[in-house]
């Protein structure tokens, strides 16, 4: 077993994690490997099965430290602008960590993802939704945090492996024809002259008021 010097810090699970967590905002966690956890803690690779089985291990107690950077739903708030809420805040943590979007459904939940379903459930039962609507809901709140945040993250990698945004966009109307495509050609021209905001609340109110009206429907 390595024993630890004075200028790294202590080796235990939270140390791996946050390592971890690290290497992986900066380089991804296909380039994780456990060698390389344990190098840039200081450690030999073998030093860190003392406190966790896998590196699949590490990926679900990773993830389950981004879900605690979410904050708990207020208690005090109306439960459809805590609902809302907390989807904003999920999708701010996803991004500072953009590696755990892929993840967050691939890895089995730990408490604070525990937590965090149960805030969504509870503010999604505190409303005036049927337990049907709030049901259906609860997965199409969280079908959109994840699919909104790894659709822009797709975008994000084309434009890194390509080169400039603007560039790529008017190589790719170069192949469209006026007659054929104006609406694509269109919408493509509206993002070059800087209309590119994001849509994610836009989309998110359009869900929750959905989902009210049809609450009331059935």
């Amino acid at each position: 077993m390595t024993t630890p010097t004075s200028d790294r810090a202590p080796l235990d699970r939270n140390a791996i994690v946050a390592g971890g967590i690290a290497f992986a905002d900066e380089r991804g966690t296909d380039a994780l490997s456990m060698r390389k956890l344990a190098a840039g803690l200081g450690y030999e690779v073998m030093s860190l099965y003392n406190h966790v089985a896998s590196k699949a291990e590490v990926l679900t107690l990773m993830v389950d430290a981004v879900a605690g950077e979410i904050p708990d739903t207020d208690s005090a708030a109306e439960p459809l602008v805590a609902v809302r809420t907390l989807a904003v805040d999920t999708r701010a943590a996803l991004v500072r960590h953009p590696w755990a979007a892929s993840l967050w459904l691939r890895q089995l939940p730990g408490p604070a993802r525990v937590r965090h379903m149960e805030n969504h459930l509870a503010a999604l039962a505190a409303t005036d939704l049927s337990p049907r609507v709030a049901h259906l809901a609860f997965h199409a709140v969280n079908n959109h945090v994840i699919g909104y945040t790894l659709q822009e993250q797709a975008m994000a990698y084309v434009t890194l492996s390509d080169g400039d945004a603007g560039a790529l966009a008017r190589s790719f109307m170069e192949g469209l024809s006026e007659e054929d495509s104006p609406h694509t050609i269109t919408h493509v021209r509206q993002h070059l002259d800087g209309d590119t905001a994001s849509s994610f609340e836009l989309v998110l109110d359009l869900i929750l008021d959905g989902l009210t009206r049809l609450d009331r429907a059935l």
